[in-house]
C-alpha cells in the first residue's frame, strides 16, 4: 500500500499484505452526488475512501429518503460483500467530493477468505459500524440539533483533511432529519458563535476546539470506538503515518 494512504483500515495492514493488495486497488475520484451503488442491486466494487464523504441512504416505499450513515477515510463502502451478501441494502453516493481506492467485489471476497490481518480488520470495521449506528440512534433521540450538527461537522472535518469543504443545507437537513429552515437556524447560531463560517454551499471550520466543546459526547464515543475496534497500527508502519 502506498505510504501516503489516509484510509484507516489500509493504514493498519502489515507490509506483506499491503504489497499483495496494492495490485488490486484502483485510485478513483469521487464527484458530488456520484452514485456508488443503488439499493437492491449487486455490489460490483467496494471503496476505501481516502478523502470526501459517502452517504448511505434508505429508500422507503413512499418515496422518502432517510440517511442511515456516512463513511469517510475511517472505513469502507460495500460492507455487505464482506458479510457474505453482495446485494446493496442501501443506496450509496458521494456527498463531499474526494478520492478512494476501489477493489472488485470478487477480489475483496477472495482476500477476506485468505484470512490474515486484512480479513480481520474488515470484520472489526463491521463491528465498529454496528456500534456507530447504535450511538447515532441514541444521539438522535437524546441530543439537541446543534449538538448533533457539531458532531457531524467534526466527523466530516476529520474525513476530508481540510478546514473548508462543500456542504449544502439540503444535505445537512437530510442527514439530521429536520427541515432546511431548521438547519439554517442551527447553522446561523454556530456561525455567530465563531465556530464555523458558511458561504455559498461551503462550510469552513473556524474553531475546531470550540466545535468539540459544543458537540455532544457522541463524537468522541464514535471516534474512540472506531479506533478501538480497528486496533493499533503495525509497528513497522508507524513512522509512515
Amino acid at each position: 500500500m502506498a505510504a501516503e494512504t489516509r484510509n484507516q483500515i489500509l493504514l493498519r495492514l502489515p507490509q506483506d499484505e499491503c504489497v499483495r493488495l496494492r495490485a488490486q486497488l484502483e485510485d478513483v475520484s469521487l464527484s458530488f452526488k456520484q452514485k456508488i451503488y443503488e439499493q437492491g442491486e449487486s455490489i460490483k466494487f467496494a471503496l476505501f475512501p481516502e478523502s470526501g464523504v459517502i452517504s448511505l441512504v434508505k429508500l422507503l416505499d413512499d418515496g422518502n429518503i432517510v440517511e442511515t450513515a456516512t463513511v469517510g477515510n475511517e472505513g469502507m463502502v460495500g460492507l455487505p460483500v464482506v458479510l457474505g451478501d453482495g446485494r446493496a441494502l442501501l443506496r450509496a453516493f458521494c456527498q463531499v467530493p474526494g478520492r478512494a481506492l476501489r477493489i472488485r467485489a470478487d477480489a475483496l471476497v477472495a482476500e477476506r477468505r485468505r484470512g490474515g490481518q486484512f480479513g480481520e480488520l474488515l470484520l472489526r470495521y463491521a463491528n465498529a459500524t454496528l456500534a456507530t449506528l447504535a450511538q447515532g440512534v441514541a444521539c438522535n433521540r437524546a441530543h439537541s440539533l446543534e449538538e448533533r450538527m457539531c458532531r457531524w461537522l467534526l466527523m466530516t472535518h476529520d474525513r476530508v483533511g481540510t478546514d473548508s469543504f462543500p456542504l449544502t443545507q439540503e444535505f445537512l437537513a437530510q442527514m439530521l432529519g429536520v427541515r432546511r429552515p431548521t438547519v439554517n437556524i442551527a447553522g446561523t447560531s454556530l456561525q455567530r458563535a465563531g465556530l464555523i463560517r458558511y458561504s455559498r454551499g461551503r462550510i469552513t471550520v473556524v474553531d475546531r476546539k470550540g466545535l468539540e466543546e459544543a458537540s455532544c459526547e457522541c463524537y468522541a464515543h464514535i471516534r474512540d470506538e472506531i479506533t478501538r475496534s480497528l486496533g493499533r497500527y503495525p509497528r513497522e508502519r508507524k513512522s509512515k503515518r
